[in-house]
């Protein structure tokens, strides 16, 4: 007598049934009760003010409010994009952001490469606690820091004229110097934070790897060069990706808590430009405008580094 032979198994029938998003909804309400705080903030805070756009395309007045103010269509751009101001502060944010990402970027990459080195835990804690702190500083006290130190009375002019018998140079009136000491002190406060993500991504290398590497006779720099560059590649894009979304966004902070009028023709900004448009001379309709164009700019340039990201590595923020 033969034995029965087996029912055959549909491999759907053993797949779980999706649930439907209200019976997720009462499965998980408590999940869903302790996030609704947080989707409320960013509805609010992120795109409510998203309906201030509109302010671009009024002749906006404070007194009419958005219903009642006229519309005056592209006018606004048309004012910016004829107005020298603006080109001068869009040249002057490139070539700020620029120069804070062709020299911070690789900095951070740098002191993360320098501190996996390290075997001494007690020093490698030392300098990763240094570097980081100036990330918890504010703009305003560094600004007062950065101000104190070079004032023509303060510690860098002494050493001027007292160890290299040089004239005094007051730093933060130079428009040229004043460029270099932004993308110094932005390096300064950023870099140690950054070597802090890139030392965590070393961290998931698995070390099988190096000892493979060391008894194939691999150096040290060969083990970085092909093993720790490519196990942070993924962290390096984010970050890129993300860095050259403010490209246009040179820092209002930093740069507000610095700048004087003699530094106007190197460090007058998007963002410090804007702010004399809608509080200085109530012009609230360019000031939006420009603010629009900013952020337009920046949204096109963090989809085309991610595009070309995803074609050359395949690899990319979103």
């Amino acid at each position: 007598m033969s034995a029965a032979t087996p029912a055959a198994v549909n491999p759907a029938a053993l797949r779980p049934r999706a649930r439907s998003w209200a019976q997720d909804l009462r499965a998980n309400w408590p999940l869903y009760l302790m996030a609704l705080p947080a989707v409320a903030a960013i509805i609010v805070f992120a795109y409510g003010p998203l309906f201030g756009l509109v302010v671009a395309f009024q002749d906006f007045s404070l007194f009419r409010g958005v219903w009642g103010s006229d519309w005056i269509g592209w006018a606004n751009f048309q004012h910016a994009f004829s107005n020298s101001f603006f080109w001068t502060a869009l040249r002057n944010s490139l070539i700020i952001s620029g120069l804070k990402l062709a020299i911070g970027y690789p900095t951070a990459i740098i002191l993360a490469l320098m501190l996996n080195e390290v075997r001494s835990r007690f020093f490698k804690g030392v300098v990763q606690t240094s570097t980081i702190l100036p990330f918890f500083i504010s703009w305003v006290v560094a600004g007062a820091m950065f101000r104190g130190l070079l004032a023509p009375d303060g510690a860098f002019s002494e050493v001027q004229t007292q160890l290299l018998h040089a004239p005094v140079s007051v730093i933060l009136s130079n428009p040229i110097a004043f460029r270099w000491v932004i993308i110094f002190q932005d390096t300064w406060k950023y870099a140690g934070y950054f070597a802090i993500l890139y030392l965590a991504a070393m961290a998931s290398i698995d070390p099988v790897l190096y000892e493979a590497a060391q008894v194939d006779g691999a150096s040290r720099w060969q083990q970085t060069l092909h093993i720790t560059l490519p196990g942070i590649a993924s962290t390096m894009i984010t970050l890129f990706v993300i860095l050259v979304g403010y490209l246009v966004s040179a820092g209002f902070e930093q740069i507000y808590v610095m700048f004087n009028s003699s530094v106007y023709s190197t460090a007058d900004i998007l963002e410090t430009f804007t702010l004399r448009l809608g509080l200085k001379q109530s012009d609230y309709g360019l000031a939006t405008a420009v603010g629009m164009f900013q952020g337009v700019i920046s949204l096109t340039l963090v989809t085309a580094a991610n595009f070309v990201s995803r074609r050359v590595r395949h690899e990319g923020l979103f």
